[in-house]
């Protein structure tokens, strides 16, 4: 759990100014956290999908409703690498290769890990709204990226199938609610974590416990939780960190991702920012005030975040596997399970982020 506020009022910030810790607020270095959004954290047009939820949640129903909690799911580097075709008793979900990580993820990888993430939250949506369906992952053997048909059913009560099979028949179940209702308030957590409140063999097992309706030895969950177990996944995390920063192309691949100010986050949309940064919010508003940092100091804030936060106080590391890495039904169906892993987190007040640098150099 971070400790940080990550949110800054435009009065909060005037106290600091006034309050002599090193906050310059001199000519043009107001005008210049205004326009970078120092107030308006998580405001504008490119945090309107939350928005969006919250009255499709209360408008009901209707295919597009769905789509509205899809596209809030988890996905690497925030690419968002999905297209959806909406007809009224069907969806068709596309992947987007043109909005992959490069050399980050050469063989997409994690693209199709966030397209399961994506499938998740529209599945939970469809049961949360009374609609039984019919998913069937990679539907058309000729095409790589159509990723999912979900023929949608209103109000029937049928229950067979199961996540495992590449077709599945679901009815809307209560159980599906409080994961639903998580879905605007999962995110990734890239701040420290309170290792005062450590995570139990409890949690452990229920979190690998939402693996089963995928089916037996499709996904698995292996947990390293001893301090000695802990070590090794986080040396081999920091060691991958270190090999990322210093291979040029994954680092650029990297950084053009990052969005550094406020006109970046508006017109495109996507992306990392300073807000999602796991930075201290003192540090987050300076890195608003000044100019933008270098790839190079990106990737020394990335590597120090790793190696002192992430890594220093996580109280458990996990690793989701499938039999077959490079099988896209497979790659769904582990974005899948991490995806309700997380919101099921979320909805038990646990904090989550994914530590891709290990597979991605693997790729690389």
């Amino acid at each position: 759990m971070p400790w940080f506020d990550t949110k800054m009022s435009r009065r909060r910030f005037l106290k600091l100014a006034g309050s002599g810790i090193g906050v310059a607020v001199v000519g043009g270095t107001v005008w210049r956290a205004f326009s970078n959004g120092v107030f308006s954290s998580e405001q504008g047009p490119a945090y309107e999908p939350w928005k969006d939820w919250k009255t499709e949640s209360q408008q009901g129903a209707g295919p597009l409703s769905l789509v509205a909690s899809a596209i809030l799911a988890a996905n690497a580097h925030n690419t968002q690498p999905w297209l959806f075709v909406v007809n009224p008793n069907r969806i068709d979900l596309f992947a987007d290769t043109k909005r992959n990580i490069g050399s980050i993820d050469p063989y997409l990888r994690e693209m199709y890990e966030g397209l399961g993430c994506a499938l998740e939250n529209l599945v939970l949506a469809a049961e949360a709204k009374g609609y039984s369906y019919n998913l069937k992952l990679m539907p058309n053997p000729t095409s790589k990226t159509h990723v999912a048909t979900i023929s949608l059913i209103t109000h029937t009560k049928s229950n067979n199938g199961r996540i495992g099979d590449t077709t599945t028949t679901y009815s809307p179940v209560s159980e599906a609610l409080s994961s639903y209702n998580a879905i605007p308030h999962r995110h990734t957590n890239r701040g420290p974590y309170d290792k005062n409140r450590p995570v139990t063999q409890d949690i452990l097992q229920s979190l690998g416990s939402l693996n089963q309706t995928i089916g037996p030895g499709v996904v698995l969950l292996l947990w390293f939780t001893t301090d000695e177990q802990r070590r090794k996944v986080g040396d081999l995390i920091l060691h991958a960190t270190q090999a990322i920063v210093t291979d040029k192309k994954q680092s650029y691949d990297d950084f053009k991702w990052y969005r550094p100010n406020w006109q970046d986050i508006q017109t495109y949309k996507d992306g990392l920012t300073v807000d999602t940064s796991g930075t201290p919010w003192y540090i987050d508003v300076l890195a608003k005030i000044l100019p933008p940092i270098s790839e190079e100091a990106f990737d020394s804030s990335q590597l120090q975040l790793a190696k002192d936060t992430y890594i220093a106080t996580a109280t458990a590391f996990g690793i989701i596997a499938v039999r077959d890495v490079f099988d896209n039904i497979q790659r769904l169906q582990g974005g899948m399970f991490y995806q309700r892993m997380h919101l099921w987190a979320t909805s038990n007040g646990i904090a989550m982020q994914p530590m891709n640098q290990m597979t991605e150099r693997a790729d690389r």
